[in-house]
């Protein structure tokens, strides 16, 4: 039966509440699966409501006063979270209350970011006579990464005092702005002629001389010193920790979080020119690398120098399915390097894109929780040994739902949602590359060598959708926190913000405005082989199609061979990501479970996930914000028999075999004991006509079954709940201003 509307919630009128006329499915609750009859928890019950306050309007107890949600109409405080080991309870403590929103904000003096008045970049020297490899002969006239300007103006050394990090405290020292300018190296890229990016195994067979070079450039800027900007270090630490400027001149600045500007409407934009930022490194260090070959050997390593780009790994590709590149798996690489006299020699070196060896104990002094690591690992055991297979096989579990969301997001109906969806994606892809290494960490993940390979990945995508729908760009949203911005200032993101630490050739600001259209990527002397550079001259509309061509053979699966309306089935997971502390994951298992998810999350089952990265301490809570995530169920369905089946049958066993996990920092977490955690099962009709030249379009609204989810602990019983969800400070928020157009079908 189908009923059309939504229930509201007017909160002057509570006891009006509109009931909603749904036939559910007869179901037997659901009893947590996290939890034996032992160990199960009561939930509070219910406190009724009977007096609105008329000061505020908002439904409040008749005895305490204290504001009541509207909806489970309990008093409005952040429940304490209490975390279980195996045959324990351990409390890890109360999540405040009203009016506690994520981190207590930091001590800082008003935000005072360096004056945009700044000079043409006359420290940099640029090498503008390199017009094509064969053409540069001179390597004395290019100015290696080490000999930019000596630490800009306003650096701190690695090794300072770590900010504190706790619950209640956070605190900052704040320096007085000076009218001085820093030095600065403008974020141009490469300086030549635009070749693609390509994905990482692609490159290594079909171009071995590029990937020499890359990964020779690649293990020398590993091994600058910590003081070098353009080193592996300092362009790591922009992400996150060791939270000191990068070419920024005194400031106020939050020195509990880095640059980056995750769960942002920006957050795609940001990263491009931090990915040009290494780019640029590695194009000028493989510049000067091959300059020392002497002959023949010169001429043939200075232009396969000048192709180096940043590599990709594309984790959606049906060939290689979500499974690591092997290059990232091994410790050591065969390389053909510039021996005595300029003569090539091959030697076997550390392999760069394996892991980052850090310089020396006060490198990782600031980088918590791996002060007394002293390089990056990815699921390491107690020793500290990679095991890089795990990460793979945790990756490739995933692949089949991946893949589908990789398609779906270039579904989005507006660019917000796009980059929400991505994000999502790459979190969970952080989370299962991780296994307790650095990975999972906001605050170091940059400094494993995957993570940039990944990045790339992303702005692919990015540069994809770009292509596919020019017309839709950021719309003004709600900003984020970062070190450069406190997030207490009312933030508003929108394409105008500035992507700091990054400047362009004239002094300003980065700005999501200058990677607008698609064509600036090639400005920036790359491309993608789904936006190459040999369409530079050719028609928009020629590159659109190519580009919608190539999305289509690569993530769209068996699509139909005539038109058809299909029936797209997700479980939207859905949380204020400030109400837990440090990194957690609700993962979705479909079917059946691991026998142990603690320990085997991505095992048998797995059909996808929510990730929150960890800031770097499992005290600090982030700043809130509703994060959601999007996790389809149409390849599980299909295993299963029951894709395409009606949708009683698919409702009735998706009640009966969806099944629901959160983990938080590796202890296991209740949704009886969350808030704001939500599940909601979805579907909507998706219209595809069959050609190459076009993707398919949802051709209804979202269809929520509440039937499926309301005996489930943390499943919606309105669909209110997932459409204005509640926050931890019990406001709503509107995730990425969603058009909230859905009906309520059984």
């Amino acid at each position: 039966m189908l009923f059309n509307g939504r229930a509201s919630i007017a909160l002057c009128t509570l006891a009006q509440l509109l009931l909603t006329e749904v036939q559910a499915i007869p179901v037997v609750p659901k009893p947590d699966i996290d939890q034996s009859p032992a160990e199960k928890r009561q939930v509070r019950p219910v406190q009724p409501i009977t007096i609105i306050d008329p000061a505020t309007r908002i439904p409040v107890d008749p005895v305490t006063r204290i504001p009541v949600d509207p909806i489970t109409f309990e008093p409005v405080t952040r429940i304490p979270i209490t975390l279980q080991t195996i045959g324990t309870f351990e409390t890890v403590g109360t999540i405040g209350t009203v009016g506690t929103i994520g981190v207590t904000r930091p001590t800082f003096a008003t935000l005072s970011v360096p004056s945009a008045e700044y000079t043409t970049p006359i420290q940099y020297t640029t090498p503008i006579q390199y017009t094509t490899p064969i053409q540069y002969t001179t390597p004395n006239q290019y100015t290696t990464p080490n000999q930019y300007t000596t630490p800009p103006y306003g650096y701190t050394t690695p090794g300072y005092t770590q900010p504190t990090t706790t619950r209640t405290t956070t605190t900052s020292s704040t320096s007085t702005k000076t009218s001085a300018t820093p030095s600065y190296t403008p974020i141009v890229g490469a300086n030549n002629t635009c070749y693609n990016r390509l994905k990482i195994d692609i490159l290594e067979r079909t171009d071995p001389d590029q990937f020499n070079m890359l990964v020779l450039a690649w293990a020398k800027i590993q091994n600058t010193p910590d003081s070098d900007i353009f080193g592996h270090y300092q362009l790591s630490g922009i992400h996150g920790a060791p939270y000191i400027t990068w070419q920024m001149g005194p400031g106020s600045y939050d020195t509990s979080r880095g640059y980056c500007t995750h769960g942002s409407n920006i957050f795609t934009t940001w990263h491009r020119p931090y990915l040009l930022a290494l780019e640029q490194s590695l194009f000028h260090t493989a510049i000067q690398i091959a300059s020392t070959f002497t002959g023949a050997a010169q001429t043939q390593y200075l232009a396969a120098a000048g192709r180096v780009r940043l590599p990709y790994w594309d984790w959606s590709d049906p060939t290689t399915q979500s499974y690591l590149p092997p290059i990232t798996m091994v410790s050591t690489v065969t390389v053909t390097q510039p021996g005595i006299g300029g003569n090539p020699v091959s030697a076997v070196i550390s392999n760069p894109l394996w892991a980052y060896n850090f310089q020396s104990p006060s490198s990782t002094a600031p980088l918590a929780p791996f002060n007394n690591r002293q390089s990056t690992r990815r699921y390491p055991d107690a020793n500290w040994l990679d095991r890089s297979n795990l990460a793979s096989a945790s990756m490739q579990s995933g692949f089949t739902g991946r893949v589908t969301q990789t398609y779906n997001a270039f579904l989005s109906s507006t660019y917000n949602t796009f980059s929400n969806n991505v994000e999502g994606i790459h979190d969970a892809i952080h989370g299962a590359v991780s296994g307790g290494g650095q990975m999972g960490y906001i605050s170091v993940s940059a400094f494993d060598p995957i993570f940039w390979l990944h990045h790339c990945n992303v702005d692919r995508l990015m540069a994809m959708f770009q292509t596919y729908k020019p017309n839709l760009w950021i719309a003004p949203a709600p900003g984020v926190g970062t070190f450069a911005r406190p997030s207490w200032l009312g933030l508003t993101d929108d394409t105008n913000s500035e992507l700091y630490p990054f400047r362009r050739a004239d002094g300003s600001w980065w700005r999501s405005t200058h990677t607008t259209p698609v064509s600036t990527i090639w400005s920036s002397k790359y491309g993608y082989p789904e936006v190459p550079c040999s369409y530079q001259t050719r028609p928009a509309s020629d590159l659109q199609n190519f580009a919608i061509s190539q999305i289509n053979r690569l993530y769209a699966g068996n699509r139909p061979s005539i038109p058809a309306t299909n029936r797209d089935w997700n479980v939207r997971l859905l949380i204020d990501q400030s109400e837990i502390a440090g990194g957690y994951d609700i993962y979705v298992y479909g079917g059946t479970r691991p026998s142990d998810p603690y320990s085997d999350p991505y095992g048998k089952g797995y059909v996808g996930s929510l990730s929150s990265m960890s800031t770097g301490s499992a005290d600090a809570y982030k700043q809130s914000r509703i994060r959601f995530v999007d996790v389809s169920l149409n390849a599980y369905l299909k295993e299963y028999g029951y894709y395409g089946s009606d949708t009683y049958k698919i409702t009735e066993y998706i009640t009966r075999n969806l099944y629901y996990t959160i983990i938080a920092n590796g202890r296991p977490c209740y949704f009886q004991d969350l808030r704001t955690a939500k599940i909601a099962v979805y579907s909507r009709d998706v219209y595809d006509n069959g050609k190459s030249d076009s993707l398919p379009y949802y051709s209804s609204s979202q269809y929520y079954y509440t039937n499926v989810t309301e005996r489930t602990p943390g499943g919606i019983k309105y669909v209110d709940e997932i459409l204005y969800p509640i926050k931890v400070d019990g406001t709503r928020e509107i995730p990425w201003a969603e058009q909230n157009y859905t009906r309520i079908e059984t």
